[in-house]
């Protein structure tokens, strides 16, 4: 399903490949991980808990935000390349920081399909100015991310990690309820983004 709209042809590619185009991804990505590093500094939600071998803690993240922007403008590849290098900040302050590999590891990928799932449902988005279709976009394009998070806490953690099959569950489903408060959040601030007309015209200046 995911891949659905995917296939680059040459021109598009090199669209996407454009120094304009490259140069928004930088600048967003970079925005994400300052999103993700303020917001996880601000909003710790749970403090570091020692589970064995590695750790675990929960806070706010907003760099998707910086994902859906790009997403909304330059379709998936733009979108899903947004958020992977925007995603290196939460990738060691959830993941590496704390000697959690496999969530080092798999945030990445999960915020990538985020990216990738966000260009093909946002299309229509920029020109229709929905508000409401914007917070459902940004919390549908969440659940593969949702779905590779619930892979690596239910079966990835218990596989590798001894004992953690007693707290993996209780985990699971703060993790998924912030992500899914997050995505709303997200999305109503996205919809107030593409209202400015300002704003609108900068970022479609990357792609025209």
């Amino acid at each position: 399903m995911i891949l659905v709209g995917l296939r680059v042809d040459g021109k598009t590619m090199s669209k996407i490949l454009s120094p304009k185009s490259l140069t928004f991804i930088a600048m967003m990505a970079a925005l994400g991980n300052v999103l993700s590093f303020i917001s996880i500094k601000l909003a710790p939600l749970m403090p570091t808990i020692p589970l064995g071998p590695t750790s675990f803690s929960l806070a706010l993240d907003l760099s998707h935000l910086s994902t859906f922007i790009a997403a909304l403008f330059g379709g998936p590849a733009v979108g899903g390349l947004t958020a992977l290098i925007g995603s290196l900040v939460a990738a060691f302050e959830f993941g590496f920081s704390q000697g959690n590999f496999i969530t080092g590891f798999g945030l990445p990928l999960g915020k990538t399909l985020t990216g990738l799932t966000a260009g093909i449902l946002m299309r229509r988005l920029v020109v229709d100015r929905s508000r409401v279709m914007m917070v459902v976009s940004t919390v549908v394009s969440y659940i593969p991310e949702g779905i590779v998070t619930y892979i690596i806490f239910m079966y990835l953690f218990p596989l590798f990690i001894p004992g953690s099959s007693f707290w993996v569950a209780a985990m699971i489903v703060q993790v998924l309820v912030k992500a899914a408060i997050e995505m709303v959040v997200m999305g109503v601030l996205l919809a107030a983004l593409i209202d400015n007309q300002g704003f609108t015209q900068l970022v479609k200046g990357y792609f025209s």
